[in-house]
C-alpha cells in the first residue's frame, strides 16, 4: 500500500473519469496527478510511524511552491498522505496544508528548507494532523486537524 493504493481508490470512485501526470509551467511534477479535468493531487507515503508514533511527511519549499502554482491553475488541489502500516490515507485540502505551514512559520524567525507534517492514528479514532513548533519536538504549532479515516477519496470529488 503505497502511492498505487491511493490511485486505485481514486480510480474506483464513481465520479472518476481520467488520471494524467501533472504538468505545471511545462514541467512534470513528481508524484502529482491531474484527476478528471480540474483536480490535482500530490501524493506522499510513510512506511511506518517513527518511535514517537508519528508518521512524518516532508514537504520541501519546491513542493509547496508546486502546490501553490497548481492552485492558480486548477479548481481543487489536495495533498494525499499514505500511512502504509496503518493502511490509511489522509487527505488534506491545499488550504489545510498551507495553514499548518503558516502556523509552523509563525514559530520561527525565517523560512525553512522543508516542513514536516505529522500524523498520528489513534486506534478507533480520527487521524490527527499537525506540525510542531520550531525547535520544540512534541509541541504542536497549532491545534491538530482531526481527519476522518473515511474522508479519502470521496472528498476530492465533492
Amino acid at each position: 500500500m503505497t502511492l498505487g493504493a491511493a490511485l486505485m481508490q481514486i480510480a474506483e470512485h464513481e465520479r472518476f473519469t481520467a488520471i494524467n501526470p501533472l504538468y505545471i509551467r511545462g514541467q512534470k511534477v513528481t508524484n502529482a496527478f491531474l484527476i478528471n479535468d480540474n483536480t490535482c493531487i500530490f501524493l506522499k507515503y510513510g512506511s511506518e510511524p517513527k518511535p514517537t508514533g508519528e508518521y512524518q511527511f516532508t514537504f520541501t519549499v519546491e513542493q509547496l511552491n508546486s502546490i501553490e502554482d497548481a492552485q492558480e491553475h486548477y479548481r481543487h488541489v489536495f495533498a494525499c498522505l499514505v500511512c502504509v502500516e496503518e493502511q490509511d490515507i489522509c487527505g488534506l485540502e491545499a488550504a489545510e496544508l498551507q495553514r499548518m505551514i503558516v502556523a509552523r512559520q509563525d514559530t520561527t524567525d525565517g523560512d525553512e528548507e522543508s516542513y514536516q507534517i505529522l500524523i498520528t492514528a489513534p486506534e478507533g479514532q480520527r487521524l490527527r494532523v499537525y506540525t510542531n513548533t520550531a525547535g520544540r519536538r512534541g509541541v504542536p504549532a497549532h491545534e491538530p486537524l482531526l481527519i476522518a479515516r473515511n474522508r479519502f477519496p470521496g472528498f476530492i470529488f465533492e
